[in-house]
Order: structure tokens, then sequence, then C-alpha cells
């Protein structure tokens, strides 16, 4: 019994819920849980291999999120512009503050780091980097970047696919990511 000035101590959680047929049911979202089978190294080298690709993973998977919401923001702001002047001189200016913000960061990633960022971008967007750029920038800077990454024997037009080889690896590790798990 609850004297004055005293309050009842609450136990438990308040839920959203529904009534159904007299009943009160709790309604609780329950995120996916995914189940991975524990790894088999054949080898040292193909574990370290294997915690190599972990880390490079962890260290890029942020900047694929950066380039979703950029992306998605982008063609927000685009669908409101007027004419194409003012796209493509709002394109310019956000090309310029990404690369003020992100440049060194980018700059200090290994070439392998680079090949998995634009693995994950194609996973994030459905569309490969190359694609991106034509879109937004249009098919001669689309040429201008492809040749950029040829130099460094890379490719924009990298895709991904998430049931077959190391990207199979690489959509176990984001899984486990985006659960909190590594």
């Amino acid at each position: 019994m609850v004297g004055m000035g005293q309050t009842a101590e609450k136990k438990g959680y308040d839920l959203p819920g529904v009534v159904e047929n007299g009943d009160t049911i709790a309604v609780v979202h329950v995120p996916k849980v995914y189940i991975f089978p524990t790894l088999k190294f054949e080898s040292k080298e193909e574990y370290y291999r294997y915690k190599k690709l972990v880390r490079d993973v962890k260290k890029v998977y942020p900047y694929s999120q950066i380039a979703k919401t950029t992306f998605q923001e982008v063609h927000n702001i685009m669908d409101s512009l007027p004419n194409n002047k003012l796209r493509k001189k709002y394109i310019k200016a956000k090309e310029d503050e990404l690369l003020d913000r992100y440049y060194d960061e980018l700059f200090a990633m290994t070439i392998r780091q680079g090949e998995i960022l634009l693995k994950l971008i194609d996973r994030e967007l459905n569309r490969s980097a190359l694609d991106v750029i034509k879109e937004l920038r249009g098919g001669f800077s689309a040429i201008m970047w492809q040749s950029m990454a040829k130099v460094f024997g890379e490719s924009l037009n990298t895709t991904y696919d998430a049931t077959t080889g190391e990207d199979m690896m690489i959509e176990r590790i984001v899984v486990q990511i985006e659960q909190g798990v590594i």
C-alpha cells in the first residue's frame, strides 16, 4: 500500500499494443537475427586473409552508409530544383563539400579498401559508382573518373553479388557489423 508522499515503484515495460477480441496483445518489433555457421580455415594464411577482410570492411562500411544517405539527400534536393543550371551548381557544391570533408580519409585508404568500398556502394545503391557519376555529373566526368580508376588497376563499374565468392564473405561481415556482433 502506498501512503501519502510515496510513489509506487513501477516494474516492467510500457509497450504499444492492440486489443483484439478483448485481449491486449503487445506489439514488439524484433529485428531479424542471422546466425552463421562457424568458419573453418584450412590454413593460417586463409585465417589472416579473413581477418584482413574484416578489418577492411569495418573501415569502409561507414563510408558506404554516408554515400547512401548523401545520394538520397542529393536526389531529394535535385528533384526540387527548377532547372539544370541550378542542379549542376548544387552537385558541384556538394562534391566540393564532400571532398573537403573526406578527402584525407579516402586518400589514406588502400587500393583494396577502395575496391571493397566500390562494392559496398553498389550494394547500398543498387548501381555502380560509375552509374552514379554518370547520373550526377555526366558521361564525360564518368569517363575521366573511370580512367583514373584504371590507372590504379580498378574499375568504377564494380558490382556486388552477395551470393558468390568474396562478396558472400563481405555480406556476412556487413550483416555482423549491422547486428553489432563485430
